[in-house]
């Protein structure tokens, strides 16, 4: 285990207060605000660091989560967990997003439509054009 992984394991065990790092069936089962601290957790981790290594490990955590649920937590939690009008964390969440389902990033996307940002702008109208370039 790298060191921003021990990191992020290290935060993750802190907020369920036992070793449950990768282990999503535990997550799961725990309390709804526990499962929740720790999705917007990873949120974080996955948004905010300028270190491709923490972003990637991150993902790879909430990306071993059902969809369906993930997908809910995200949505409860993403707007708290990050500054969707900074333009580097938005782009992460957008990237994460688009990892995970085409419907949670269609939500993403919705987040950045009526920003002044134009580097959100930017992010928006990539998005939308990766969109429909799938269709």
């Amino acid at each position: 285990m790298n060191t921003y992984e021990k990191w992020i394991a290290d935060s993750i065990n802190q907020i369920a207060n036992k070793e449950v790092y990768f282990n999503t069936d535990m997550i799961m089962k725990d309390s709804e605000e526990i499962s929740t601290n720790i999705v917007a957790e990873l949120i974080g981790w996955a948004c905010k660091p300028q270190n491709e290594s923490s972003i990637i490990i991150a993902r790879d955590c909430l990306k071993q989560f059902p969809i369906e649920w993930v997908s809910l937590r995200i949505k409860q939690v993403a707007i708290k967990s990050i500054d969707i009008t900074d333009d580097w964390e938005y782009r992460r969440l957008l990237e994460l997003c688009e990892l995970i389902s085409t419907d949670l990033l269609k939500w993403a996307i919705t987040l950045g439509e009526k920003s002044n940002n134009p580097d959100i702008v930017e992010a928006v109208d990539d998005y939308n054009e990766l969109l429909q370039a799938r269709n």
